[in-house]
């Protein structure tokens, strides 16, 4: 529906809206404004006429988009393809938005403006305070409600800030159960009433609290945590406020996605598709600290291609690049969900291993070592050439307490494989 065309909501109100199933306040209301005729109580009609269809779930609402100061609002029939979207001015939809009445209902079009105004270019400090933002509407849709946003570990999320409302968890911690877990198997939100069921989060719980519900944040196969709300009334959340809710998991999820998308786009090396030297700078930190934080070891292996010049000076550069990208891809399907592989520079690639002590790093170091000599780069004439690495290994906080001790032994360790003939694995102090 297009705000200029006055004829196109009245094609709305009068053909496409299923009119027999609204109520007779609705209709009332709906013959009304097809009488006048006015352009704002069509509009507004039409808005209240899609959102009693919405609480009787007949269709869906989407999250309203602010397109240069006019509004989209899309709406998904649940049991059919229909789709119908509303669109009108920025003003003109506060104004028939909150004809709602809703109490305690937020005004859509806050939401409308944080999710309009995400952008590539966000910083870290711009995610972070559009996500608290977000969890500043559970107190305007429901008095007293707080909000807050777990987010799990193995997702990586470098560019938000953890604060008192922003938190982390593991999944795998999730998956075994307990508060989180229940809600994980499934999609729909879990409401839980009784006090005792409280317990097991990594929020506080004011002693207000009458009743948390969990919104599992998923799209597009990854779970990046939970939305969860903690409501001083106690039951079951009235209808209106669960739908708004629905609303602000849905803003965060368009959030995180586009915080996903801004990482790939910043921290992944063109060529081989791993982690670039920026997002290393940025995740060894990260990883030291919550080793530091869990009381585990972080393993740190330097991992470096033999003979690199010789595939370059003797085949070519695009040569090179094939070897580089196969080198990446072998190692990388070699090593757990959570390790990270980063291209450092050059022939030079870094993994980190959370968890991994001395032993089971050098087991990793060791299979992708062997792995990798027995690939093979296919040349066009059909030959088929041999490629070697050499690992260095250091161990954190065993070897090292720092970021730059932690690589200096790690190197060291790799020169001596390469001092040694190559194609071996050598941890620090061994």
């Amino acid at each position: 529906m297009h705000h200029g065309f006055e004829k196109d909501y009245r094609f709305l109100l009068s053909k496409l809206i299923p009119v027999h199933l609204l109520s007779s306040k609705r209709i009332e209301g709906i013959r009304n404004a097809l009488a006048s005729g006015i352009r704002v109580e069509l509009i507004r009609e039409s808005w209240l006429a899609m959102d009693e269809l919405v609480s009787l779930r007949i269709y869906d609402r989407g999250i309203p988009e602010n397109r240069g100061g006019e509004v989209h609002v899309q709406f998904a029939e649940r049991s059919g393809p229909s789709r119908i979207t509303l669109e009108m001015p920025a003003s003109e939809y506060s104004a028939v938005s909150e004809a709602e009445g809703r109490q305690g209902g937020i005004v859509p079009l806050v939401l409308a403006g944080i999710i309009s105004a995400l952008s590539l270019n966000d910083s870290p400090v711009n995610i972070s305070e559009r996500l608290e933002n977000l969890l500043d509407l559970a107190g305007t849709i429901e008095r007293g409600t707080s909000a807050f946003l777990m987010l799990f570990s193995e997702f990586e999320a470098p560019n938000i800030r953890k604060s008192g409302r922003i938190g982390e968890s593991s999944l795998a911690d999730a998956e075994s159960g307990g508060f989180y877990g229940t809600s994980l198997a499934s999609e729909e939100p879990l409401i839980l009433l009784e006090r005792g069921r409280f317990d097991g989060g990594i929020f506080p719980v004011d002693g207000r609290t009458g009743t948390i519900v969990l919104f599992p944040l998923r799209s597009a196969g990854i779970v990046y945590g939970f939305l969860e709300v903690h409501s001083v009334s106690g039951g079951n959340p009235a209808s209106d406020s669960m739908i708004n809710y629905h609303l602000v998991a849905k803003g965060m999820i368009r959030v995180l996605e586009n915080n996903r998308q801004l990482e790939r786009m910043v921290s992944i090396d063109r060529l081989t598709g791993v982690n670039n030297r920026n997002n290393y700078e940025l995740q060894l930190p990260l990883e030291m600290e919550r080793a530091t934080r869990n009381r585990k070891c972080l393993a740190f292996l330097i991992m470096d291609i033999d003979d690199f010049k010789f595939f370059n000076d003797k085949y070519g550069h695009d040569t090179g690049d094939r070897v580089l990208k196969l080198v990446a891809e072998t190692v990388r399907k070699h090593l757990r969900k959570i390790d990270q592989l980063f291209r450092f520079g050059g022939e030079e690639f870094i993994a980190l291993l959370p968890g991994a002590g001395r032993e089971a790093a050098e087991r990793t170091a060791e299979r992708i070592r062997e792995i990798v000599a027995g690939t093979k780069l296919t040349m066009e004439d059909g030959n088929a050439l041999g490629i070697t690495i050499s690992v260095g290994g250091s161990i954190f906080p065993v070897d090292a307490g720092d970021e730059m001790e932690l690589f200096r032994k790690a190197d060291q360790a790799m020169y001596k494989a390469k001092k040694e003939g190559k194609n071996k694995v050598f941890f620090y102090g061994g």
